[in-house]
């Protein structure tokens, strides 16, 4: 059973996140703070998914998602404000995969839940294989990506999404079959999403990221890997 740890410091919003998973046959665990959600972390056996409130009290909700990102590839779905769009920018950009915003109804936030954690257990059933291209390394099974032969830390969507692209080098695909491939398959969610991991994957991978070599826009269309 997925174990899904939920850091919110509303007693409302924690209840309501935590009987939506728990309907879905997800195992649960809520904290208010993030004092208690590091503690959670390191003493309990593997996550399977943070749910982490952007606008926690005690804890700098960015230096928590680092610390999580430091020791986990762990997915992490940020709750946050309609319009807080700079913290959603900076929590991308320190590791966070996804974002839903207040308020929420239930089945958005358990749709984007179920479409994360399906795809962590196709990433443990990935035979080896590896995509390779002109100073490029991707090692499916193992998750790891070397540029020029030094390995880039990459967040798990930033992984999804450069597997994707790579999979079939020259195809374009618009934003919203990014996510339709990605999130939940009913569940189209907003296309900035797209454009922010991609220009944090583009700061990784590329040499110089304002002129691409291996991620590049199709103007009008959407993204495409370059056929290298």
């Amino acid at each position: 059973m997925p174990k899904v740890l939920v850091v919110e410091d509303d007693d409302a919003v924690r209840d309501i996140v935590k009987i939506a998973l728990e309907e879905e046959g997800l195992s649960v665990e809520g904290v208010e703070d993030g004092k208690g959600a590091l503690e959670r972390f390191n003493s309990s056996s593997a996550f399977d998914l943070i749910i982490l409130d952007l606008m926690l009290p005690d804890t700098s909700r960015i230096s928590l998602c680092q610390e999580f990102r430091r020791s986990s590839t762990v997915p992490i779905i940020m709750l946050t404000a309609r319009d807080d769009e700079t913290s959603v920018v900076v929590g991308l950009e320190v590791g966070a995969d996804d974002y839903v915003t207040k308020p929420f109804s239930p089945r958005e936030l358990v749709g984007r839940v179920r479409a994360n954690l399906r795809r962590r257990q196709l990433d443990a059933q990935d035979s080896e294989h590896k995509l390779e291209f002109p100073g490029l390394l991707i090692d499916l099974l193992r998750r790891q990506v070397l540029v020029e032969e030094d390995p880039v830390d990459l967040t798990a969507m930033e992984f999804e999404i450069l597997r994707l692209l790579a999979s079939y080098p020259g195809r374009v695909y618009d934003r919203y079959e990014i996510l339709h491939q990605l999130w939940d398959a009913d569940f189209y969610g907003n296309a900035r999403t797209v454009d922010m991991h991609i220009l944090n994957l583009r700061k990784k991978i590329e040499a110089d990221p304002k002129h691409p070599r291996y991620i590049q826009t199709a103007r009008g269309m959407g993204y495409r890997f370059a056929e290298v």
